[in-house]
């Protein structure tokens, strides 16, 4: 048998399926009918590779749509109680959001002039402390007379 002959009997079984499905797809009306009727369109070339371009996609009803929606409303609306009441307990304490206020910021990740001066004399009295370390031991070493 010819092979040319065969793909023309596949193509000409494969059309009469899609024919076939199409029907009871539109008796059926169900959920799934607009994602097979995109793949038949697909695999209507004769040239294109059969794979399916969705496999594994989900329908979703549209009652399940409407639940979703409904769900990501409330949880919306929860944020914003949320927010909002953070908001108002910031808005008691005027004292300590003052305070924040009242200190400048430089540009160099939010530290303030105050505070890289503390972290600059803590550093350096670290470092004296280690070099005072250092010294000990070199004198301790003088005075026996062997420097290592």
């Amino acid at each position: 048998m010819d092979t040319t002959k065969i793909l023309t009997d596949l193509r000409a079984q494969r059309d009469r399926l899609n024919q076939a499905i199409a029907a009871l797809e539109s008796l059926n009306a169900s959920a799934s009918a607009p994602q097979t009727s995109k793949s038949t369109a697909k695999t209507s070339t004769a040239a294109a590779p059969q794979s399916a371009p969705h496999a594994g996609k989900r329908a979703i009803s549209d009652e399940a749509r409407q639940r979703m929606a409904e769900a990501q409303r409330k949880r919306w609306a929860k944020k914003k109680r949320a927010a909002k009441s953070s908001a108002v307990s910031t808005t008691t304490k005027p004292a300590k959001a003052a305070a924040k206020k009242a200190a400048p910021k430089s540009s160099k990740g939010g530290i303030t002039a105050a505070g890289r001066k503390r972290i600059s004399e803590a550093a350096k009295a670290r470092w004296a402390a280690k070099k005072a370390a250092a010294t000990v031991p070199a004198a301790k070493a003088l005075s026996k007379g062997t420097m290592a």
